[in-house]
């Protein structure tokens, strides 16, 4: 299936609102624009084998004429314009002085430098091009020049004079209608980006304001919620959805990794739902439902932004390749602006940030705070002059076998930690988010202080003393 038919049946797909459908790139329209635009270079006599033979000529470098500046181009193409005003293509010819027809591209700088001489004996013509009917240029198309071997250069006079290169700048129409149609479609694109960015936001925004109240409120059944969303954030985190911390592919995914991992997410919320590792009520089911909901909104947007860039692309490059006139390289600024505007990449990782800031950190993970020593919840954490924090039983076995080096950073500070290096913020922060992993983890050290005391027999049991 050709592009244009693929692009349009995923544009006619459900998945996207009739409005986006109508703010999208329109690939078959332009299509018809840029076979316009031949059709106007044909009328000029300017097909696209002579065009891209001008391209080469002007590739090799401008040649300098008698007085050391330099010739004007065989060929150049421009586009003047800006946000206020039509963009007008322009496409300017270099012309032979005495026939108006264009200098032939593919004579080598001897041979074009002998042809000016020859020209100069002939009877002056006029420079302007012959015009027709209704007032536009006419080009002869460029025909190879035969030259007699045994012409000699040397009889010219060496201080005759060259003729100028003359230049005419021609309006290209159908030209002014693409850039137009695609400018109107990317600040529609911009407008809806726009919009659709903002509902997204404002819907992560009220869902973070819903879950700091669930989170302030103390009834048993809100903190049965929140560890709910805990393991549900946990395993979001994990997925890394949209954006990857992985050395091997870090930064923003396309959407397709993107779709792939958001996948794993739900697959993995499911499995933990039918074992009965997350249960949901009505009221939570309903909140979870809003979070997927902002992500696959989020993802829609995503693709539908994916789609037009690559429709964007594709025109160009067929725009380059069928008219030979090299738009890419002489696209307006203001279009350059809309186009990054509209089709930006950077919305996935922002989106993310503020999933991330106004969801995903209000709900404290247990990741975040475990000992990089024994990989246990830091209980009564001790933070050392390099600012790293160790759980205080590590730190103990740290001290006591002399080890002065912060096991991170190679800093020579734990030997210097005393009772003062207890961050005891954090250690109440811990106590009112993990209440039950700080209980098991006290009770851990507390059996494990007993066999430093007591030696390796020492097991703690709930059997009754048998003297008593």
């Amino acid at each position: 299936m050709k592009f244009g038919q693929g692009y349009q049946s995923a544009l006619d797909n459900a998945e996207f609102p009739q409005e986006w459908v109508e703010s999208a790139i329109s690939y078959k329209q332009l299509k018809k624009c840029i076979k316009r635009v031949r059709k106007e270079l044909l009328s000029l006599g300017l097909d696209q084998q002579t065009m891209q033979k001008l391209w080469e000529h002007v590739a090799t470098g401008s040649e300098s004429q008698g007085d050391g500046s330099a010739s004007p181009p065989l060929l150049s193409y421009k586009v003047e314009g800006d946000e206020d005003v039509t963009f007008i293509p322009k496409l300017t010819i270099a012309l032979n002085p005495q026939d108006g027809s264009p200098v032939d591209a593919w004579l080598s700088p001897e041979t074009r430098e002998h042809l000016r001489h020859l020209v100069k004996k002939k009877r002056a013509m006029s420079i302007s091009p012959p015009r027709n009917a209704i007032g536009k240029p006419q080009f002869q198309s460029l025909q190879k020049i035969a030259i007699d071997d045994d012409l000699d250069a040397s009889s010219e006079d060496a201080g005759d004079s060259e003729d100028p290169i003359e230049t005419v700048e021609v309006p290209l129409t159908a030209g002014s209608e693409f850039l137009g149609i695609l400018r109107k479609e990317l600040e529609a694109l911009e407008k809806l980006q726009d919009r659709e960015e903002k509902l997204l936001h404002s819907e992560i925004t009220q869902l973070g304001h819903d879950l700091r109240e669930l989170k302030l409120s103390h009834k048993r059944r809100s903190k049965e919620e929140v560890e709910t969303w805990r393991k549900v954030f946990e395993i979001y985190s994990d997925a890394e959805v949209f954006v990857s911390s992985h050395e091997s592919d870090a930064g923003a995914r396309d959407v397709e990794q993107a779709q792939k991992h958001f996948d794993w997410f739900l697959a993995q919320l499911a499995e933990q739902r039918k074992r009965g590792e997350i249960n949901l009520d009505n009221d939570t089911r309903a909140t979870v439902d809003r979070f997927i909901r902002i992500n696959t909104n989020l993802l829609r947007l995503l693709r539908f932004q994916a789609m037009n860039r690559t429709a964007l692309s594709k025109i160009m490059k067929k725009f380059d390749k069928q008219t030979a006139l090299h738009m890419r390289a002489a696209l307006p600024t203001a279009l350059e602006r809309a186009s990054a505007a509209a089709l930006s990449d950077e919305l996935a990782r922002a989106t993310s940030m503020t999933i991330s800031h106004e969801l995903v950190h209000l709900i404290p993970q247990l990741n975040d705070y475990l000992c990089p020593v024994c990989y246990g919840i830091t209980y009564k954490p001790v933070r050392l002059a390099c600012n790293h924090v160790y759980c205080i039983r590590c730190m103990i076995v740290m001290q006591r076998e002399k080890q002065n080096e912060c096991p991170l950073c190679r800093a020579p500070v734990v030997l210097a930690a005393n009772s003062d290096a207890v961050d005891y913020d954090l250690k109440h922060f811990l106590e009112r988010n993990f209440k039950a992993e700080v209980k098991q983890k006290q009770k851990e050290n507390e059996q494990a202080s007993a066999i430093d005391r007591f030696g390796e027999a020492y097991t703690k049991s709930d059997t009754k003393c048998k003297v008593m």
